[in-house]
């Protein structure tokens, strides 16, 4: 697990650029570390977590894969995990995983925040924001859509 003043300082950097009020740890229980006062933690098992309701959208998952306790899960049970939290649970997900998981985490959409090949350790952290996910197109606005004064001008 990575030392507290690390997860501690990624929490300055993240709710500089957006605040965060709740967060849902799976993996690891981190509010047992006095990790961020400001931060209102709720901790689940993976069990938990799959079957947990939604009643509540979260400011951040934190979600550390690299516990012995998720370490074994198979990558249907990791995907699930994440899917849910990130479709239902999350605004913005923060993952600590080993480098096998990179091909999982990639095909759901996360963005690595380490790269890999700066360090020596099997050590990859991942993050999922939705509103950095999809960059709008230029193409994708009003401007180019029903234009009546270009009707007539430009065949198609």
């Amino acid at each position: 697990m990575a030392e507290q003043n690390v997860i501690t300082s990624m929490l300055d950097d993240l709710s500089l650029e957006q605040p965060i009020q709740t967060a849902l740890c799976i993996g690891q229980n981190l509010s047992q570390y006095n990790v961020h006062h400001s931060i209102q933690w709720s901790y689940f098992n993976l069990s938990e977590f799959l079957n947990l309701p939604f009643t509540q959208r979260y400011d951040l998952g934190f979600v550390l894969l690299d516990t012995d306790e998720l370490s074994e899960v198979s990558n249907q049970q990791k995907a699930q995990l994440l899917v849910k939290l990130r479709d239902l649970l999350a605004k913005r997900i923060v993952v600590a995983c080993h480098l096998k998981d990179e091909q999982l985490l990639r095909s759901l959409g996360f963005t690595q925040l380490i790269d890999k090949s700066a360090h020596d350790n099997d050590f990859a952290l991942w993050q999922f924001n939705i509103l950095t996910y999809k960059h709008v197109p230029d193409w994708f606005n009003s401007k180019f859509w029903a234009n009546p004064e270009n009707w007539n001008k430009f065949r198609w």
